[in-house]
Parts: structure tokens; sequence; C-alpha cells
């Protein structure tokens, strides 16, 4: 991953750290917007909405004004246009050699970020703080697509012009804006822990599972597109998490932690489950979401059924493994298990899917340790689909982009499980010890 990406993912890191901070500390009253309509983070109390934008400058040697030009002229126009009085815009960022706590922005230093030479901010923003008095300069600043001697005019007309503010910089300053340097990520993750102890949560509970799975709610918030539903407080995130009995494996949850240490923590939780004898599990596989599927598949399975379908007096259910793929692709996976010395079925007599069939228990004869046959293993179909449905399962393991909306999960153990490494799927399943 490149420097770049790096510091991408920690900066949505830190928002989503600064977001779950804020939901920790606000009151039972309060409502906080995800991405809000104004900020990162829109906090609605009675009569005052707060608004927080984040930026982590964690590789800036020092402070530059310019750092903050944007998000500063970004507010300075929400102001503008909203005439809203009640919004206190906050702008939350880290800078490493800046010392944490309020920083005070001078009226002379708010007019020399409206004064800004940047041709993106002046047409974005200053041309809207500061319109132009010049009727060409308007119709200009109005289209879409400028001309490299258009855009020059403009930065002249406004570096050659002391134009007016239509926003009163001093009040906005006084009774609308705050500039808070914020903690290093370290120290704001940490803090934001303390604050999931407080809530009842013990130091390890939270370490593994809580702190990881509020940042993933948080995540997957953010992304929601309908604005209402983006909307959340103190008392829905306590229950999600007091709900929360296993730790998301997700992009944001692998950064949090070490891949270790997450590979570690799951196959911890899963293991209870994996522990009994008598429980039915179906696999719903994506091959394109697993590295070398095709090369590896038959072997996963052996070592699957080696390990937890080889007692024929204990492993009394039959598991499952529906794959999202053709039934030539099938028929050649069903031939390899048959070289492979592995009885399966398919639910497939020629090229017509018979329910009763794939719904059938395989024959036993316990004397002689024989069993008809070890797995199903079909395609994804809707006949499938409805065979979840029908006969439901203990535990359903998830590898890979599969809606499963139309499946009835209630009173079904769902373990939706970000892995593309076959290696690292058997060590979570305790099949190897190692990965």
């Amino acid at each position: 991953m490149s420097r770049e990406a790096d510091h991408t993912i920690k900066g949505f890191l830190y928002q989503f750290n600064k977001t779950l901070n804020a939901i920790l500390m606000s009151n039972e009253k309060e409502n906080l917007q995800i991405e809000g309509i104004i900020e990162d983070i829109d906090i609605e109390s009675s009569n005052l909405t707060s608004a927080i934008q984040c930026k982590y400058h964690e590789s800036n040697t020092q402070f530059n004004l310019s750092d903050i030009y944007k998000p500063v002229l970004q507010m300075l126009c929400h102001y503008l246009e909203s005439g809203n009085s009640n919004i206190k815009y906050i702008l939350y960022a880290y800078f490493p050699n800046e010392k944490v706590g309020f920083k005070r922005i001078t009226i002379s230093q708010l007019e020399e970020i409206t004064s800004t030479n940047n041709f993106d901010y002046i047409n974005k923003y200053v041309s809207k703080i500061k319109p132009p008095k010049d009727k060409q300069i308007e119709e200009i600043l109005k289209k879409p697509r400028k001309t490299t001697e258009e855009k020059a005019k403009i930065r002249e007309y406004y570096k050659s012009n002391d134009l007016e503010s239509v926003v009163d910089l001093r009040k906005f300053l006084k009774d609308h804006f705050v500039f808070e340097i914020g903690h290093s990520y370290d120290s704001l993750a940490h803090e934001t822990k303390k604050l999931l102890e407080a809530e009842g949560f013990s130091t390890d509970d939270v370490n593994d599972l809580f702190y990881p799975n509020a940042i993933q709610y948080i995540a997957e918030i953010s992304i929601i597109p309908e604005e209402r539903k983006r909307i959340t407080n103190k008392i829905e995130l306590i229950g999600f998490l007091n709900k929360s009995k296993k730790t998301a494996m997700s992009r944001w949850t692998s950064e949090l932690l070490s891949r270790k240490e997450l590979l570690k923590i799951k196959r911890k939780q899963l293991m209870p489950s994996l522990n009994a004898n008598s429980r039915l599990r179906y696999f719903l596989i994506d091959p394109d979401y697993i590295e070398d599927f095709d090369d590896e598949f038959i072997l996963f399975v052996k070592e699957y059924l080696e390990k937890y379908n080889s007692k024929i007096k204990l492993h009394t259910y039959t598991p499952c493994f529906f794959i999202k793929t053709n039934t030539n692709k099938l028929s050649e996976y069903h031939q390899r298990f048959v070289l492979k010395g592995i009885p399966i079925i398919t639910g497939y007599i020629g090229d017509t899917f018979l329910f009763e069939e794939f719904n059938r228990d395989p024959k036993r004869i316990v004397k002689d340790n024989w069993v008809e046959f070890k797995a199903k293993i079909t395609c994804i179909s809707d006949d499938i689909k409805a065979y979840i449905n029908t006969k439901k399962c203990d535990d359903l393991y998830v590898l890979g982009d599969i809606n499963t909306s139309v499946l009835d999960t209630v009173d079904v153990n769902i373990e939706q499980i970000t892995i593309n490494d076959f290696k690292e799927l058997k060590y979570i399943l305790s099949i190897i010890k190692e990965v």
C-alpha cells in the first residue's frame, strides 16, 4: 500500500474515532448525523447544531495557516448560505507539533484565508464570500468550465481588488467557529476506549470486540445514501454493542488490529460452536472472492470433513457447501471429489436439480464406520435458497459478496467472513493451528 493510501485510510479511521468519541460524550437527547448535511459529524441538540469537520495531518512537520484554508472557507460558505444562526462550526484537526486544545484564529488570519490566490478556492468559495463587482468576472464564474486565460483573469481580479465580504467575519469568529487541535490517532483511540469502558464494558472486551465493532458501526452508517438513515445516538450505539457477540471482519477492523490479532480473536469466537459435535453448518461461497479457489477447494473440504465430519456416532449432521458457480463447474468439482475418494451429493441427476435428492440424509452403517456421503455440495440457486429457508442450519458461514437478504436467518448464527485465503479460513475454523 502506498504512503498516500495509508494516510487516507488513517484519516478515515481518525474521523470514525472522533465520531465514536462524540457519540459517547453526547447526552441521551442529542442525535448525531454521521457524514452530516453540514460536516463530517452534525450534533443536534435542542437549540444548537455542532458541525464538526475532522482533519488528520500526521505527516505535517508544522502547522501552516494554508492547511486549514479549505475547511474554513467551506464553513464560511455554509454559514452564509444557511442563514442559520444556531450552528457552531468546529474544525477538529491533528498536527503533530501543536498543543492539544483550542487554537485562536485572529480576524487578520481569517482575512488572509479569504484572500487566497488559489483558483479553486476562489472559484468555489471566495467568489461567494466576496462577490465580484465586475459583470464580466461574474459571468465567467458562472461557467461550468473555464479556459486557462479565464482562470488567470479571475485570479488577477481577486488579487488586485479589495472586495468586501458579505459574511460578518468577526461575528463568525466570535459566535460560530472553533478551531481545536485534536489528539493524535493513538491518544484519541485510547480516550475513546476509556469512554466505552465507562459504559460498563470490560477492558479486554473493549479491545477485542466492542471498540472494533463500534468503528465498523460508524463506517457502515457513513456510506448509507439516505441522510435520515445516517442519524444515530448514544442509546442506539450502546444497544447495538450490547447485542454484539462477535468481532466484525472488515477492512476497517483489519486496520484497527493486526491481521494476526484479528484472526486470533475470530478463531476464539468461533471455537465454541465448532467444538459442538452435533451442529448443522452451511457455507455460502463466492469463488471469485477466494484466491486459488479451484486449486484448493477440494483439499479444504477434505480437511474440514476430517476435522468435523469423521466420527460417525458423533457427527450426525451433513455439512453443505453452496457455491456461486454454474452446473458445468459443479460437475467438474464432483468428478474431482470422486477421484479423491470423498463421497458427496450435488442434488443433480443429469442437468436437473431434485430437491428430494439433495434434502435426504445419508445412509449409515455404524459397525462398519460407513456413511453414504459426507457432504452436500451444489450451486447457489433459487432452489437452494428455498432449501436453506426450509431446512435451517445452526451456523451459516458467508464467504464473499453474497446477498443473504432473501434468506430466513431467524435463529441462525451468521458468520460473515472477510477472508480471501484458504489458509486463514482453515485457521479461524481451527482446522490448522498456525497461519
